[in-house]
């Protein structure tokens, strides 16, 4: 998988998706 997002940026938002679904993931990884 390529980093597109920086690294900071991925962290925050792997730690909002941590408390929700596994959908948003999902979603976000096809998104990039």
């Amino acid at each position: 998988m390529v980093d597109i997002v920086s690294h900071e940026t991925r962290s925050k938002m792997m730690a909002r998706i941590k408390g929700k679904n596994s959908k948003p993931e999902v979603l976000i990884r096809k998104a990039l």
